[in-house]
């Protein structure tokens, strides 16, 4: 055990709670398939499995070889100041690692608690629906709040937020700002160019999966985001 640190153990434990919290959640859709004999859930379950064994395969190395693993690679970044960027980021810090896996937790709040609410009130459709509303506005809040600081953590979370939100508000309405965000994370900061890159992206999906393929992307089903997919779609189709 020498040649574990905190850290490796911490990020061992994000990882692996990660797949945890999706395997569970993924019984949410473990269907049938007519055409696809395993089921909806096959796929999505083998990549956690991928995610499961490249953890404690990482673990069970920094345990043989320490950081000597990295050494190489260290080695060869430290020309441009890779490596003394890595070291000023502390980004093996527990407390960052901790950081960043409550970031990703919060889509997953999202997908469980107004169902809770939902069951504990008796709510019909309609106040459900509010109550989606109100947990997604606080968790976008927490969300912006907590990734200050922490753009990697934002930027390993938003895809997940994104897919959280998709059947609820839709792809019509969410895309455009998992877009914009993904850039502002990456570091762009030009906002005509993220409006106008964002714009083309979208124009180009939405040729692509509505006008010539006829995909039904999800239009939401919260009102008023739901009347606005259908009105794109109406409007391209």
């Amino acid at each position: 055990m020498k040649n574990l640190r905190i850290a490796h153990i911490a990020e061992a434990a994000i990882w692996l709670s990660l797949a945890l919290l999706l395997f569970v959640n993924s019984f949410d859709f473990n269907q049938e398939i007519e055409i696809y004999k395993y089921g909806a859930s096959a796929w999505p379950r083998a990549l956690l499995l991928l995610i499961v064994v490249a953890a404690i395969g990482q673990l069970f190395g920094q345990w043989l070889r320490g950081e000597s693993q990295g050494s190489e690679m260290l080695g060869k970044a430290s020309d441009d100041g890779a490596e003394l960027a890595a070291e000023l980021s502390d980004h093996n810090n527990p407390k960052w690692l901790l950081w960043t896996f409550l970031i990703m937790t919060i889509p997953f709040f999202y997908m469980n608690v107004p169902g809770i609410v939902g069951d504990l009130l008796s709510l019909e459709k309609a106040g459900l629906n509010h109550v989606k509303l109100l947990t997604a506005t606080v968790l976008l809040g927490i969300f912006l709040l907590a990734i200050r600081g922490n753009h990697i953590g934002g930027m390993l979370t938003l895809p997940l937020l994104f897919g959280a939100f998709l059947q609820d508000f839709g792809f019509y309405f969410t895309a455009p700002f998992f877009i914009l965000g993904t850039m502002y994370l990456m570091g762009e900061r030009r906002w005509k160019n993220m409006v106008m890159i964002g714009a083309l992206i979208m124009g180009i999906m939405l040729a692509l999966f509505v006008s010539l393929l006829y995909v039904g992307l999800p239009t939401g089903i919260i009102s008023p985001f739901y009347e606005f997919g259908t009105s794109i779609v109406n409007l391209l189709q």
